[in-house]
């Protein structure tokens, strides 16, 4: 038995192997786990004899692969995402059926035949031989969310024990399906029944070729000397071809690279980068594996170069990554840690003292600091593209540990930064207790050595999170009842939910976000993108949006308060540029209860529109819904809520016809009427409006409406509604992305042209007692002030008032009058009008029964100096307030501010050093070509939406102010100072003489 050596060991090393035997000594876990790796190997052995192998592989010539995202054409149940082979789903080759674990029925059969590819039933297409394809193959080559198939098991037991008989099972799977690799086109499900559309290779959709193609490559160079290998091939001999198994694996490895056929247009030939997505991100992955491993020197050449310019423009100044869910971001960690790798494995010395990607802060927080910090009520946020958040408890999920520890591990590793290194060994102590469960199934896990750990608590993020810019904010209460709310740009795999919220109590997501599953189903482009499927509220029916589109561009608004106490907590963003309006905006505010509970303070402002509609849904669970004070309308014809006041009657607008109701299984309409279509299409209008169906119409009958949701988990969810009396309550019923549940939804439409929306919204378990009595209008004197009392159960009384204009406001309460200089205040008292708490949310004094309450004074002051390298600012000096945590800035007071989170304030003689945590550099690039105001970039800027106005910072002396950018590569700007081809440029938003003013 002899040592096996790799050809490079660019993904595991020699010393990788010493590492997995060290971790065995050191880690029960890992022994257990190695242990467990070697039984499934030798059971595949024993069970898999390698001319089954390509029988089964070769078997698959010629016949579809589907997820199966259709069902059972039988029950219309869902089949499982990733079962066990032989697990009572599939069958074992050489039979190829599947049994539904809904109803038991067997597929294929008589009534439902299949020759391998698939039927059409009832305009929906059928693979029951497409899904067994799907599985086995997942399961041996490596699948869409395990990408370590049963090769590269076998592989990693081949170089942990030196063993042949489990380097040439590994070789047999490689050469079965090498042999038919390249002439397959992905899998079925995305594509009309019967296209030849190339979406991938075997079961492997678009980008997951890449991925799982990271492995293959790591299996080929740990297998590369085997005397097999320069053999013929039995899998093509089989196929009648030519062929040694070296020369049939390398085929495979260099098909289906540089591009993504059925995915998002790219060509990374030449080192061209288009948009930097993460589909962009797994060729660039692939690339550098299959540059490495055959020594393709200008494959790793542009890799090293791309991961550099995928950590500079693909992720902000705050560390978020730009497409539009949270989700995306935790995936696409995993992607950079792995071009990280592969880039400092393909790097010269000169190239990583230049750039090393490991030596990134901004890697650094993306990766291992943000994924702590975002956790609302120990969950990751769900908004955009990902999936529901149906998770019951407080706990750092077991997942969630496991992927921010992964990458501290990384950066524990390769890192040269020491300062990196400690944070990051800092975090694997906090992450390890809550992360061990899920360890030990990936070979990272394995071969990274894991130092010995004293395990320290996991503590919660505290207080607000803001990301300034992405803007994402997350509010946290002193009981840690918690909203997101999102102002920033849009952008891929986001969902029209600007200022919408995500809002968790109890260990659960109660806003029901109905989340992701399928792109471009009918339920993805036509209803959960969609404004009206998120708590927000839509602007005159969202009757501009066009066939096909996901959501509105929106080059971001801004968070103009935020306010921390133990009694409150608020936080306001600004958003009017989603609509073009005058004023949409709205306010989050949380009040703790001393039984742990908290309620919320919902306030919407919106100014310029012709119809607004307030929505809000609640639990993920099967709930009731009750309305008291109002009373129903007389005239009730429509089913829909597209229905209402249509000047013509929608053709789904009847019983049964709905979107809603025909929303089923993969997420598309059973049945499909005449000119619908299964997949990418969108009803015109595209607002997702009929999706809600069953309305009931109502008119206010009291000035406070309550909306009471009842769950089964025993929940319960009261919305307490200060409404006017032209104000139309309608309630609906929406469907979850498979149809399968159906859940109420409330909403509230109003017509007129300033509108100021006032909710009070407590969740509490259904067996505690009421702590909400009512909420009731304040009289006021002043302009476009609302304000309300809220009476709680213990006899306290809680009095809010809001503008959207900073100005004097006087209210009239039962205890004489509040004045207030601002915008916004509160004030507690008992039942005799003793104040009990009292906040100047954005006020600089309150006067309330003879007592003067003093805010915090915000100023503007100017930036007197800027270092842009080591991130500070130089303010004249003043008193900054205390616990600062984050800092606008400006051209002026009036313009919009960018927010920046800080990280240390210093006082000194000539003022106030303020060292940001966040880079002033927004994205990266260097100049192509600079024709009079037009300047094009070779890397792409893809979160360019928001740069408009920011300069543009050359490092030879070249200057301009952005004007707009129409696509990544192309800006507009106002050129100061001239440019140079290949000059190397900064995007920044801060700049010396701007005005900062603290949040």
């Amino acid at each position: 038995m002899q040592k096996p050596i790799p050809k490079l060991g660019f993904y595991f090393t020699p010393e990788n192997i010493t590492m997995a035997q060290k971790n065995s000594q050191n880690h029960p876990w890992v022994k257990q786990r190695l242990e467990t790796l070697h039984k499934h190997c030798d059971h595949f052995l024993s069970e898999y004899r390698d001319e089954d192998i390509y029988r089964c592989v070769l078997s698959m010539q010629g016949q579809a692969f589907a997820y199966g995202i259709s069902g059972c054409p039988y029950c219309k149940g869902a089949f499982p995402s990733s079962p066990e082979i032989g697990g009572g789903f599939l069958s074992r080759f050489p039979e190829k059926n599947l049994t539904c674990p809904s109803c038991a029925s067997i597929l294929p059969n008589q009534d439902f035949p299949d020759d391998g590819e698939g039927f059409l039933r009832e305009g929906k297409a059928y693979y029951p031989i497409g899904v067994w394809n799907f599985h086995t193959a997942g399961w041996l080559l490596g699948g869409v969310r395990d990408h370590e198939g049963m090769v590269t098991k076998l592989t990693y037991a081949y170089m942990l024990t030196g063993e042949k008989k489990y380097a040439q099972k590994a070789l047999v799977i490689l050469d079965a399906f090498a042999a038919i690799f390249p002439e397959t086109i992905g899998p079925r499900d995305f594509t009309p029944f019967q296209s030849k559309a190339e979406m991938g290779r075997l079961h492997l959709l678009t980008s997951v070729v890449h991925r799982v193609k990271v492995f293959l490559a790591h299996n080929y160079d740990w297998l590369y000397h085997l005397e097999e290998m320069d053999t013929p091939s039995p899998a093509l001999a089989l196929l009648g071809r030519p062929g040694t198994f070296r020369e049939n694996i390398e085929r495979m490895l260099n098909d289906y690279m540089l591009t993504e056929p059925g995915g998002p247009a790219y060509d990374l030939k030449g080192g061209n980068l288009t948009e930097l997505h993460n589909h962009e991100a797994d060729g660039v992955r692939a690339m550098l594996a299959v540059g490495l491993v055959t020594e393709q020197p200008d494959y790793q050449k542009w890799g090293i170069k791309a991961t550099e310019v995928f950590l500079s423009n693909a992720v902000g100044r705050d560390g978020m990554y730009f497409e539009g869910s949270y989700g995306y971001s935790m995936f696409t960690i995993t992607v950079f840690l792995d071009m990280a790798l592969l880039a400092i494995r393909a790097a010269s010395p000169e190239q990583l003292r230049a750039f090393h990607p490991f030596a990134s802060e901004r890697f650094f927080r993306f990766a291992v600091q943000n994924p702590a910090e975002m956790l609302c009520q120990g969950h990751l946020p769900c908004y955009g593209d990902w999936g529901q958040d149906r998770r019951r408890d407080r706990k750092l999920d077991p997942k969630t540990a496991a992927d921010i520890y992964r990458a501290a591990l990384h950066f524990y590793h390769y890192s040269p930064d020491p300062a990196i290194q400690k944070e990051a060994f800092d975090m694997l102590q906090r992450t390890c207790t809550s992360a061990r469960p899920e360890l030990g199934d990936k070979g990272m896990d394995l071969f990274l050595f894991h130092p010995c750990l004293t395990p320290r608590r996991f503590t919660w993020p505290a207080g607000t999170t803001l990301a300034g810019q992405a803007g994402v904010g997350i509010l946290r209460d002193a009981n840690d009842t918690t909203i997101l709310m999102r102002t920033g740009a849009n952008h891929t795999h986001a969902h029209d939910d600007v200022l919408a919220y995500n809002y968790y109590v109890y260990g659960k997501e109660i806003s029901a976000d109905i989340g992701y599953s399928t792109y471009g189903s009918n339920g993805h482009y036509g209803w959960a993108t969609k404004s009206i499927a998120h708590n927000t509220v839509v602007v005159n029916e969202d009757q501009e949006m066009k066939k096909g589109q996901l959501y509105k561009p929106f080059p971001g608004g801004e968070v103009s308060l935020l306010y921390e106490s133990p009694h409150v907590a608020a936080y306001e963003g600004k958003a009017p540029g989603l609509y073009g309006l005058d004023a949409y905006q709205r306010m989050a505010a949380l009040a703790p209860l001393p039984d742990g509970s908290s309620y919320l303070v919902d306030l919407f402002y919106i100014q310029g529109a012709e119809i607004c509609d307030y929505t809000w849904r609640s639990f993920h669970e099967k709930a009731e819904l009750r309305l008291d004070g109002v009373k129903e309308c007389k005239t009730n014809d429509a089913w829909t809520l597209a229905g209402i006041n249509a000047r013509e009657k929608p053709y789904f607008d009847t019983p049964g016809n709905s979107f809603g109701e025909r929303l089923t299984i993969g997420e598309t309409f059973s049945p499909l009427l005449e000119e619908e279509k299964a997949q990418y299409w969108t009803p015109a209008p595209n607002n997702g409006y009929g999706f809600i169906y069953g309305i009931r119409q109502y008119e206010p009958l009291l000035p406070c409406v309550k909306a009471c949701w009842e769950s089964e988990e025993g929940f319960t969810l009261t919305w307490h509604g200060l409404t006017d009396p032209d104000d139309h309550i309608i309630i609906g019923t929406y469907p979850t992305l498979s149809g399968k549940e159906h859940h109420p939804v409330l909403i509230v439409r109003s017509r007129r042209p300033a509108k100021q929306y006032v909710a009070l919204i407590h969740t509490r378990k259904t067996k505690s007692a009421l702590r909400i009595q009512t909420i009731h209008r304040l009289a006021t004197r002043g302009s476009a002030v609302m304000a309300f009392a809220t009476e709680l159960t213990n006899g306290w009384l809680d009095f809010w008032a809001y503008s959207p204009l900073t100005q004097t406001m006087c209210i009239h309460t039962r205890f004489g009058e509040w004045r207030i200089r601002g915008r916004c205040g509160f004030i507690r008292t008992d039942r005799t009008g003793k104040i009990l708490a009292s906040a100047c949310i954005e006020a600089d004094v309150m006067t309330f029964q003879g007592l003067k309450i003093e805010g915090n004074a915000r100023p503007w002051v100017q930036v007197q100096e800027l270092n842009y390298k080591k991130r500070t600012i130089r303010l004249h000096p003043h008193s900054p307030p205390k616990n600062a945590k984050y800092i606008r800035i400006a051209p002026s007071p009036e313009a919009p501010a960018a927010l920046y989170s800080v990280k240390e304030i210093l006082q000194r003689e000539d003022g106030i050093l303020v060292i940001t945590r966040d880079s002033f550099s927004l994205s990266q690039g260097a100049v192509a070509t600079c024709q009079k105001d037009v300047i094009r970039s070779l890397y792409p800027l893809p979160l360019a939406a928001s740069f408009r106005g920011k300069l543009l910072l050359g490092k030879n002396g070249g200057r301009a102010v952005i004007e707009d950018i129409p696509d990544v590569k192309t800006i507009r700007a106002h050129i100061l100072a001239p440019f140079m081809v290949g000059e190397a440029f900064d995007i920044v938003d801060v700049a010396e003489h701007y005005w900062a003013q603290w949040l």
